[in-house]
């Protein structure tokens, strides 16, 4: 096999108020419609009843700050079904359906983690700038493994 063929990943990517987000597939377990409040969808309180799974959502929004004006959306159309190391389920609900993306693995680049960084920073492992027909998107890799960590606590 040829050295310099690029190494390319699968990615779930997706927009949190100005930001992209991406996740590895292999993060994600399933991508659904949220169910409306009377359905289960309890958005707003950061939980969501599927069937008989309770899923605690991540506010990304709080969590890392992203809009001092922007809220968690009251009701999502789309959520983003993730399973932690403990095997609890959590989501992340999102106004807009996320992107399947192949990307090449070397457009990514190392976020340093210093522990003078304010923990929401940390939450980021690294960062990439991708072109997708003349625009170009910052996309920030979730470090789902400190994450979990941190929600564990």
């Amino acid at each position: 096999m040829d050295n310099n063929t690029l190494k390319i990943a699968k990615f779930i990517t997706f927009k949190v108020v100005d930001y992209w987000f991406a996740l590895p597939m292999a993060a994600v377990l399933k991508i659904v419609n949220c169910p409306p409040q009377d359905k289960g969808g309890v958005v707003t309180l950061g939980i969501v009843q599927l069937g008989s799974h309770t899923i605690q959502l991540l506010d990304l929004h709080g969590v890392l700050g992203l809009d001092a004006d922007a809220t968690p959306p009251d009701q999502a159309p789309f959520l983003l079904v993730l399973r932690s190391t403990q095997k609890k389920l959590w989501g992340i609900a999102l106004d807009t359906p996320p992107d399947l993306s192949e990307l090449p693995l070397n457009t990514f680049q190392a976020v340093s983690i210093d522990n003078r960084f304010v923990l929401k920073k940390q939450w980021i492992s690294h960062i990439a700038t991708v072109s997708e027909q003349e625009i170009n998107r910052t996309l920030l890799l979730l470090n789902l493994k400190a994450i979990f960590a941190h929600k564990a606590a």
